[in-house]
C-alpha cells in the first residue's frame, strides 16, 4: 500500500513539473521553424510564478461556478495522471475506473466549467468565446475516439485486426499499444 502511495505522488510529482518544461520546448521549437528567436524553455514556469502571485479579480455578480472552475480545471489533468499510467506500471489508485475514453470524458467536465465560468461573468464576450472554443473541441474529440477506440482494453492480451481488399494479401495490424 505504501509503494502505491509513493508511486502515485512519484507520478503526480513527476507530470506537475515537467509539464511546463515540454511546453516551452515546444514554443521554442514553433519559434525555431519561423526562425525567430523566441523564448526561453523556462518561460512556462516564470508565467506560473507570475500568475500564482496575482491577485482574484471576481465580479459581485458571478456565481460559485465561476470562484470554483479554476479548481475544477486544475484538477481535471492530475486525476487523469491517477488514471493512467506514465512513469510505471504499477496500478494507479483510480486505474480500473476509467481508459483513455473515460480519461477524454473527465478533462471534457474541466472543459464545461471552464465554459460555465465564460457564460457566468455576465459579460457578452464570454458566451462567444466559450462556444468557439466548445466548437473547436466537438471537432477534434471525434478524432481522438476515432484514434485511440480500436486498442484493446488489455495490453497484455495483444490481438489483431485483420484487413482484406479485393485481390490484396490481408494486412495485419497488431494493437498492443502503451497507452491502452
Amino acid at each position: 500500500m505504501l509503494d502505491m502511495l509513493i508511486f502515485n505522488a512519484i507520478q503526480i510529482i513527476f507530470i506537475l513539473s515537467f509539464a511546463p518544461l515540454i511546453k516551452g520546448i515546444s514554443n521554442r521549437l514553433k519559434e525555431n521553424i519561423q526562425s525567430k528567436r523566441g523564448p526561453s524553455i523556462f518561460q512556462p514556469y516564470r508565467d506560473i510564478w507570475k500568475l500564482l502571485h496575482k491577485d482574484q479579480v471576481v465580479s459581485r455578480h458571478s456565481t460559485w461556478i465561476f470562484r470554483y472552475t479554476p479548481y475544477v480545471v486544475f484538477i481535471t489533468p492530475i486525476f487523469i495522471t491517477l488514471l493512467i499510467p506514465v512513469l510505471t506500471t504499477y496500478p494507479l489508485f483510480f486505474a480500473f475506473m476509467a481508459d483513455m475514453v473515460g480519461a477524454g470524458f473527465i478533462l471534457a467536465f474541466g472543459g464545461f466549467f471552464a465554459t460555465l465560468a465564460a457564460i457566468d461573468t455576465g459579460n457578452p464576450y464570454g458566451p462567444m468565446g466559450a462556444s468557439h472554443t466548445r466548437m473547436v473541441g466537438f471537432l477534434a474529440e471525434p478524432v481522438f475516439m476515432i484514434v485511440f477506440l480500436p486498442f484493446p482494453s488489455s495490453p497484455a492480451r495483444p490481438s489483431h485486426i485483420s484487413f482484406r481488399s479485393t485481390g490484396a494479401p490481408p494486412c495485419r495490424i497488431f494493437s498492443c499499444h502503451p497507452i491502452s
